[in-house]
């Protein structure tokens, strides 16, 4: 994997954890994470899971900006020292993707008056006479 291939990995990977530490799934992605941080050997695998808790911990009274870029340092670091984890880091990286893929996003074109989006969780009527 190039260098700014594996920087970006390392940073969407980093998203994905922050991204997590808040939600159900959060127990899925430690998992993962531990895969990963199992490379470099027991002893860095229970400090990095002891890391990374903390700041789970915590995650609601921290920047998510720093805790990003906290572990991007982190996962890349692992990865340039242990190249066969590259795929356990790609894996934990999808795992963004795929929660920035579950929005719906809605849209609007060639309209000559006002457009009113109504969802699910919203009430309201729509008024479709011309003025």
């Amino acid at each position: 994997m190039e260098h700014a291939q594996l920087v970006a990995t390392a940073t969407a990977a980093a998203a994905a954890l922050v991204g997590e530490m808040a939600k159900d799934t959060w127990a899925s992605v430690r998992s993962l994470a531990a895969r990963l941080f199992r490379h470099a050997g027991p002893e860095e695998e229970e400090r990095q899971l002891a890391r990374l808790d903390t700041d789970q911990a915590q995650a609601a009274a921290l920047d998510p900006a720093v805790l990003r870029d906290r572990w991007s340092r982190r996962l890349l670091t692992l990865v340039e020292d242990f190249p066969e984890a590259a795929e356990i880091l790609a894996e934990l990286a999808s795992r963004r993707q795929e929660d920035a893929q579950t929005g719906v996003n809605q849209s609007a074109s060639n309209n000559t008056g006002s457009v009113i989006q109504i969802g699910r969780d919203n009430s309201g009527n729509l008024n479709t006479e011309r003025r």
